[in-house]
């Protein structure tokens, strides 16, 4: 199966001591939903950024990341086909990044941006075809009656999910989403959790989300990669990732990494991880 993201050798530095990635090496193949964790400050967003190309690693020899086959950078320098792989690749942040005064059926079309001329998006000249395209997107994440909505009026959990339904409308073949519940409250959260893993099994859409709960990793992503200090300490089954062996991993830092009173979801059993395999680094 190919790769949707291939990772060798990538360690990322702010400034000579601060190098908040060391080494990172993993791959991910297409379809796979996969939960990025690790407490605050252990290098979630850096590694979520550097794979869709918003910021350059080191400039190591080893050094390479690959989206579908395709070195998007590679010993710190952005490839030419950066800005293609990008079109394939949305990205939902923890902060929604939508434009308030704008309606949520025009913040959904501007992931069009991309693959149309620059001087109509500027315009905001969408096709009809794109209207269509953007309403189906909305109904998908159930937003249909909020299109015409100011963006500023909607929850945050709204937001979210209108965020998702751009990356719709992109085209995104790799879902890349940096702590996206972060901000939410517990329903909203897994109203967004089930959107990720609805588009993950439906659509076949790789999906890397990072996650500060375990507790969601468990129950949506049969895989998870681990992080501590800007190192993998652990990439396989999440079902293995029980509150006794994230301390063995984590210290005291476990803590952070569960909320209690979760349930689980019933209905959306966890898949068999197909390539997880336990980490060599499983010391605490």
């Amino acid at each position: 199966m190919q790769s949707a993201v291939k990772v060798n050798g990538l360690s990322k530095s702010f400034g000579a001591n601060n190098r908040a990635l060391k080494e990172i090496s993993f791959k991910i193949s297409s379809g796979e939903m996969v939960a990025l964790i690790g407490a605050s400050g252990s290098g979630k967003s850096t590694l979520l950024r550097l794979i869709s190309g918003l910021i350059r690693s080191d400039q190591l020899a080893e050094t390479e990341i690959s989206i579908f086959g395709k070195v998007i950078q590679k010993k710190g320098k952005i490839s030419a086909d950066a800005r293609a792989l990008r079109s394939r690749i949305g990205v939902v942040f923890q902060k929604f990044n939508l434009v308030n005064r704008l309606s949520v059926l025009t913040n959904v079309l501007i992931g069009n941006l991309g693959s149309m001329p620059r001087w109509k998006g500027n315009l905001g000249l969408f096709s009809k075809a794109q209207k269509r395209a953007a309403m189906h997107a909305l109904e998908r994440v159930g937003m249909v009656r909020q299109a015409m909505q100011r963006g500023s009026t909607l929850s945050g959990g709204q937001q979210q999910r209108a965020a998702i339904a751009r990356s719709l409308v992109q085209g995104a073949e790799l879902l890349i989403a940096d702590e996206p519940i972060a901000s939410l409250d517990p329903s909203s959260a897994r109203k967004v959790m089930d959107i990720l893993s609805d588009l993950n099994q439906r659509d076949g859409i790789t999906v890397m989300v990072s996650l500060h709960q375990v507790e969601y990793a468990l129950n949506y992503c049969p895989r998870t990669i681990a992080l501590r200090d800007g190192e993998i300490v652990y990439d396989g089954p999440s079902q293995a990732l029980t509150q006794d062996f994230l301390g063995e991993l984590y210290g005291a830092e476990s803590e952070e990494l569960f909320l209690p009173g979760l349930s689980s979801k019933s209905d959306k059993p966890v898949k068999a991880a197909t390539n997880g395999v336990a980490h060599p680094q499983l010391s605490a």
